[in-house]
């Protein structure tokens, strides 16, 4: 095993001694701010890592307490860590309400009018059905590992206004959902900012 354990693709790493300093908890700020950013490229790959990399991530999602946990870890570092991690609540967001079927039937009826909302033509199925949101969530994430940044980010803005365009038809057909045009905006907005602050523009 090399100090850097690798696919065949330029920067896509973990530093196995940043690693083993950080499940020590003897990494200071700045390391982990290195090891968050290497993280933040690899967790987009969550379904495809090789094992000996996939297991250097569980031994950091482990010592961090759980998946969330690591995205709150990486909340901490400005630019594509802090980024990566407000993509991934959205996501979370698509894909949890992706089968409701007040979601599913509001977006049906949503786009008897408008087939492909602004900004969500070639990303959207053409059909209507309890993949459709996670069928977006999909493509946010696959821009972000083809280290399309800026794509992911607007396609993420504008799932989000997706979700707000239809959550107050999904709430008269469910009064029980919680809120979630307010969920969606919160989550739209924070990706927004962690890309300003980035100075990237979606």
């Amino acid at each position: 095993m090399t100090d850097r354990e690798q696919l065949p693709k330029p920067g896509f790493a973990l530093d196995t001694k940043l690693v083993k300093r950080f499940v020590a908890g003897e990494l200071d700020e700045a390391g982990q701010a290195e090891l968050a950013g290497q993280v933040a490229i690899i967790a987009v790959f969550h379904t495809e890592l090789p094992t000996a990399l996939a297991a250097q991530m569980t031994r950091i999602v482990r010592h961090l307490g759980g998946e969330a946990e690591l995205m709150r870890w990486l909340e901490r570092f400005p630019g594509r860590p802090k980024i990566v991690a407000r993509l991934f609540a959205l996501i979370d967001l698509l894909e949890s309400y992706s089968a409701e079927p007040s979601v599913v039937t509001a977006l049906s009826e949503l786009r008897e009018e408008t087939r492909y909302p602004p900004g969500l033509s070639g990303f959207l199925s053409p059909d209507t059905d309890d993949e459709t949101l996670a069928g977006l969530a999909w493509h946010i994430e696959r821009l972000a590992a083809d280290d399309r940044m800026p794509d992911a980010v607007r396609l993420a803005r504008n799932a989000a206004a997706l979700v707000q365009r239809l959550a107050a038809r999904a709430r008269e057909l469910n009064p029980d959902l919680p809120d979630l045009a307010g969920s969606a905006a919160e989550a739209g907005r924070a990706v927004e900012d962690a890309a300003h602050e980035a100075g990237l523009q979606g």
